[in-house]
């Protein structure tokens, strides 16, 4: 039993002495003029904002980085390629997306350098402001009258007796005057429920819940329509609610 004791522990050893040679030091070569950026205000409708951190080698070895990282999709980079010789100088170029993030960001990246032997950080930061953005991008449906919403088939799936499902219905009123909203379902099926918003002002866009909440077994597929009402007007396009039995 003690070669296979003493196998173990040796190969515990390699292990970790492996998993230290993969873990990165901070870099004490790579000196950044400025460890933050603050974009200050930006605007969301004037896209991308950049800015360039420049950094020095401190040490008497090249330096070259070869991987840059943030755990947002919303920042792009790019970086010097060049290994950067003693004293020189490098940089790294970082992008913030301000698309459908609107208020304060804070956002971290890491600097991988010498095939990810070391890293250092840098934070960019600032403040979004938002614009309102053209109804269909978010909102693909017209029914007509200033209603948008962004489906048209409410698809519940399989549904047994005495279970409920919710799916959120997004709607919003693209007219410049109030309107009221409602629903009625053909056929009077009961099941169907909807939080109708009633009173939607103008420019207004909400949520409601669609909930159906099944009282009888159902019989294969079951179709429903429900047509949007707008100032007491049944719209001529309807929602379809599908809802298969078990």
């Amino acid at each position: 039993m003690k070669p296979i004791v003493l196998s173990i522990t040796v190969l515990f050893l390699l292990f970790s002495s492996f998993l230290k040679a993969q873990t990165p030091v901070f870099s004490e070569a790579i000196r950044f003029e400025e460890k933050i950026f603050d974009f200050g205000k930006i605007n969301e409708v004037d896209g991308v904002a950049s800015h360039i951190f420049k950094f020095k080698n401190t040490s008497k070895e090249p330096v070259f980085i070869n991987a840059v990282n943030s755990g947002c999709s919303c920042v792009q980079f790019e970086f010097s390629k060049e290994p950067v010789r003693a004293n020189g100088t490098g940089w790294v170029k970082v992008s913030y997306n301000p698309a459908y993030r609107p208020g304060f960001f804070s956002k971290e990246i890491v600097v991988l350098s010498n095939n990810n032997a070391a890293y250092t950080r840098i934070w960019v930061k600032g403040t979004v402001n938002p614009y309102e953005h053209p109804v269909e991008e978010n909102y693909s449906y017209n029914y007509g009258n200033g209603l948008w919403m962004n489906l048209k088939v409410l698809a519940f799936g399989t549904v047994q007796v005495n279970e409920r499902k919710t799916i959120k219905l997004k709607y919003a009123n693209d007219s410049d005057r109030d309107i009221n909203l409602t629903f009625v379902t053909v056929g009077g099926n009961a099941d169907i429920h909807y939080s109708a918003p009633k009173l939607v002002k103008a420019k207004e866009r909400g949520e409601m819940n669609v909930t159906y909440y099944c009282t009888k077994p159902l019989v294969g597929m079951q179709e429903t329509s429900v047509y949007p009402v707008v100032d007491d007007k049944a719209l001529n396009q309807p929602l379809k609610v599908i809802a298969i039995g078990k």
